[in-house]
């Protein structure tokens, strides 16, 4: 993505169109990305302008997330797209400090399936309602872990063999 070689064109208005970026994550390589690639695309961000990170959310170092985070500091962007406010990441204390970024230079968030984000720095209920999603994303890891955790004892329970496989003795 080139953010920097956006050539906006004038309104009939005179403004410039807001430089938008999407931002979509799937945490796998086996997760299919395109549901939230499509859903960008139709809501208006140019397919050159989306970033993707397929890797877990709770990592904050992601490549693109990082590019998307240098271009809000640079000033090279208005608007972030993402198809859920999870997908920013499960850290809530990274998203917190996201929103921190983007208020502090002046970028909307817009999230398509949560509309109420957009309002977060001047509505109380829609603040209240994005703190609920960051929230959510971070029970969701949990419940996510705790799955994990079960099914890891219920096959140890089978008696399957988890992780590398055993080195044979040598006689």
């Amino acid at each position: 993505m080139k953010l920097t070689d956006l050539s906006p064109e004038m309104s009939s208005s005179g403004d410039l169109p807001p430089r938008r970026a999407g931002y979509l994550r799937v945490s796998t390589k086996d997760q299919n990305p395109q549901l939230q690639y499509d859903a960008l695309v139709a809501a208006g961000v140019r397919p050159e302008d989306i970033l993707t990170d397929i890797e877990s959310g709770t990592v904050n170092d992601r490549k693109h997330y990082q590019v998307l985070i240098n271009n809000i500091l640079k000033g090279a962007i208005d608007e972030v797209w993402v198809y859920r406010i999870d997908r920013l990441g499960r850290d809530q204390y990274e998203l917190v400090h996201f929103l921190q970024v983007l208020e502090d230079h002046n970028c909307t968030l817009i999230s398509i399936c949560e509309p109420f984000v957009k309002d977060w720095q001047s509505s109380s209920w829609a603040f209240r309602a994005l703190w609920e999603a960051i929230g959510d994303a971070r029970f969701e890891l949990l419940r996510l872990k705790e799955r994990q955790k079960a099914g890891i004892t219920a096959a140890r329970a089978r008696g399957v063999h988890l992780g590398r496989p055993r080195k044979k003795a040598k006689i």
